[in-house]
């Protein structure tokens, strides 16, 4: 069946809020890359099923969405009618992959009396965090990474949802959807050592995958910080910075980062000079914010050497309507 528009809705978004901002972030997203479609309008990806078992029997949706006033102008693509409750449950898979209910006014107002924070506020205030569009995505993304480098786990990724995922096509073009926890917790060895290169690996997104699952998504997005860390810890194959990228990455929870490591030792110099405020007085300055300013901080500061887009700049004025 030829997919049509099953669901359109506006999604609100938290002030400040500029779409444009977030397809400029999607652009430069390297762990997604290839995964979205952006066409100088509306941004395309697909999302598996809402429902579990059509996802485990292939189906996907895609999610097309555009500027809006206060938010994101949503349109869901599928080969079917969704009821009402996938529907909402859409329209939340998006709102978490956009960061579209982030409260950012706290970190806001600490960055505004940051000197240092001014350029960066100037060319990224309204973006909110693009985050992986699914747990299962950044559990696997994150432990292909270990011993490896983010080309191989970015490829690797790349061809398991091609391969393993739920697909949809629209207008010609393949959108794939990453699995499902459980179906990759459930891959015999032969099948995931292809994806994951070695025996070693391969047992270790097993475990990781199972653990994950086990603790549950809904949990680990609202139970208290350090509850959620110490349970992500205790999965076999999850370190500091695996426990810390999926609260952060893919759940949106920034209260904490391990700044001692290089990369964000390196955006700190880069924003403050050298040499960068310790780690502790980040922590002190920022509080529970401090994801937020270690986003910020990577994302824009690669924007202030560069010119802004002018397909992105364009964006808002010549967006289609969605379904178009």
């Amino acid at each position: 069946m030829t997919p049509t528009v099953v669901h359109r809705a506006v999604l609100p978004a938290a002030p400040p809020y500029e779409f444009a901002l977030s397809v400029r972030a999607l652009e430069g997203f390297a762990p997604m890359a290839g995964e979205h479609q952006v066409t100088g309008g509306p941004v395309r990806r697909a999302f598996a099923h809402p429902d579990p078992a059509k996802a485990a029997a292939g189906a996907a949706v895609v999610a097309q969405v555009g500027a809006a006033p206060g938010g994101v102008q949503l349109s869901v693509l599928a080969s079917a009618p969704l009821s009402a409750p996938e529907t909402v449950a859409v329209e939340q898979t998006v709102a978490n992959w956009l960061g579209l209910a982030d409260d950012l006014r706290g970190f806001h107002a600490i960055a505004a009396a940051d000197p240092a924070m001014a350029p960066l506020l100037r060319v990224a205030r309204g973006l909110h965090q693009v985050r992986f569009p699914s747990l299962a995505e950044a559990t696997v993304y994150f432990t292909l990474t270990q011993r490896s480098t983010q080309w191989f786990a970015g490829a690797r990724r790349r061809r398991m949802a091609a391969e393993l995922g739920p697909s949809l096509v629209v207008d010609g073009v393949v959108f794939h959807a990453f699995p499902s926890l459980e179906m990759v917790a459930g891959l015999d060895d032969e099948t995931l050592l292809g994806y994951a290169g070695n025996a070693q690996r391969a047992t270790r997104i097993r475990e990781v995958a199972a653990g994950v699952a086990g603790l549950g998504e809904t949990w680990l997005r609202v139970a208290p910080y350090c509850d959620a860390r110490t349970a992500l810890l205790a999965v076999p194959g999850v370190g500091p910075f695996t426990a810390n990228a999926l609260l952060l990455r893919a759940l949106g929870r920034p209260d904490e980062v391990p700044l001692e490591m290089r990369q964000f030792r390196l955006a700190a110099e880069q924003v403050y000079g050298t040499p960068p405020p310790t780690p502790d007085e980040l922590r002190a300055r920022y509080g529970p914010h401090i994801g937020w300013w270690s986003y910020v901080a990577r994302t824009a500061s690669g924007w202030l050497a560069e010119p802004r887009p002018q397909a992105v700049r364009e964006m808002v004025r010549s967006s289609p309507s969605p379904g178009s």
